[in-house]
């Protein structure tokens, strides 16, 4: 039978419904604890009337399998949970190692010792205040976090809780309803047209290691982490292509952390163009040359990796980055991050009026939709283009005039 206690002299009370039964033939029963208004104590009939009615609300939740029973563990051991049996297994690794940074620098710190169905959407709204406010956060000169960092953290929350929502470890995500911080979009970077040429004519003037590099990142549209890991292997020069199938995302202990695509779905084949594949073909004989000269000191193993600091092993993403702010410098380009050279290979093809479809493949965009929401600015222009198309159809080039001719 289900039923009801008070607990203490407190306005307290304990529901208990039946379960059913177990494995073993026994009787099974769900427990759950609420508070009343301290008004209804006052009236004997209202008390009963509103226990009654949240003990059928109980009973209910429990028959139809709605009923998660509170969950005891503390933030932080179910966090190590969400790493081990998901994260490490779905995320790319800069990815997980952004949400680890936040993390353990803010989030656990806060709420790690905390059980985790005790932790409320007020403690999370007092939370972001908190470290929104000068000196609160790690910023060294005692700056506020900026809205990209609070929106990371709010992101981070968000990640870890849905997922607790959705092992049923908690019913309700603290964060539900709460608004995002908000963040301001930045305006994207990238070469224009005419500077696509200074920037070609700026890699001829530097070694050929690095010019490929840079043509690859440009040409091909990679992000860093996929040109660092390009092999010999990867080249079909026959028929032009590029095979990515794997990425160094960081390194550890100065040796390259190398992640293999998921599946074969994930690989992908870039096209390249006849004068880049020719321009690759001397720079493998340069390749070739200097590893027969480095001999015995060789520390590349079986790998056949490009772009090398000269003993096989990859570039690391430091060096890269540096290497670019010096070109940049001494050639007085525009100022570009690396990253924006492959905004520059996917502008350019919406802009030519490349197949969204085409481009979303080449920049290995998941789905069309990343594509057009990144790139809406090109994709808009697009579509004026498409419409001024039909210009030539005016009916004033033809000496016709809506203005002036009759209509029936």
């Amino acid at each position: 039978m289900p039923s009801y206690r008070r607990r203490g002299n407190k306005n307290t009370f304990l529901l208990t419904v039946e379960a059913g039964f177990n494995e073993r033939g026994k009787r099974t029963r769900r427990t759950k604890t609420i508070k009343v208004d301290p008004s209804l104590l006052k009236t004997k009939r209202k008390l009963e009337n509103y226990l009654n009615q949240e003990l059928v609300k109980f009973e209910m939740e429990v028959q139809a399998g709605e009923y998660i029973a509170p969950e005891k563990r503390q933030l932080n051991e179910f966090v190590e949970d969400w790493r081990e049996k998901h994260a490490k297994k779905n995320y790319a690794y800069r990815t997980l190692q952004g949400y680890d940074e936040k993390l353990n620098n803010y989030i656990l710190p806060r709420f790690g010792h905390q059980k985790i169905e005790q932790i409320k959407p007020m403690q999370i709204v007092n939370f972001l205040d908190d470290i929104s406010k000068p000196g609160a956060g790690r910023n060294k000169q005692g700056k506020p976090l900026s809205q990209a960092t609070l929106y990371e953290i709010d992101k981070t929350l968000r990640v870890v809780f849905n997922k607790a929502v959705e092992w049923q470890v908690l019913k309700q995500s603290p964060l539900k309803g709460l608004k995002r911080p908000k963040i301001k979009k930045k305006k994207m970077q990238y070469f224009d047209e005419d500077d696509v040429i200074e920037f070609i004519k700026a890699l001829y003037k530097e070694p050929i290691n690095w010019r490929i590099y840079f043509l690859t990142a440009a040409v091909a549209g990679m992000r860093r982490g996929e040109t660092l890991a390009l092999e010999w292997s990867d080249f079909d020069f026959e028929n032009q292509d590029i095979l990515l199938t794997k990425s160094i995302p960081d390194f550890d202990n100065g040796r390259p952390i190398i992640k293999s695509t998921k599946t074969d779905e994930d690989i992908r084949k870039i096209s390249m163009p006849k004068w880049y594949m020719e321009e690759v073909k001397v720079f493998y004989r340069y390749w070739l040359k200097e590893k027969m000269m480095v001999g015995t000191k060789w520390r590349g193993d079986d790998n056949t990796f490009l772009f090398h600091g000269g003993e096989g092993i990859p570039y690391t993403p430091n060096s890269v980055n540096k290497t670019w702010r010096n070109i940049k410098h001494r050639h007085n380009l525009k100022d570009v991050r690396v990253h924006d050279l492959r905004h520059t290979m996917i502008t350019y093809l919406l802009q030519e009026g490349e197949s969204l479809k085409n481009v979303q493949e080449r920049a290995g965009h998941s789905s069309s939709r990343i594509t057009t929401d990144t790139y809406g600015h090109v994709t808009k222009k697009g579509h004026r283009s498409t419409a001024d198309r039909f210009e030539k159809f005016n009916p004033k080039h033809f000496g016709n005039n809506s203005a002036t001719s009759g209509s029936t």
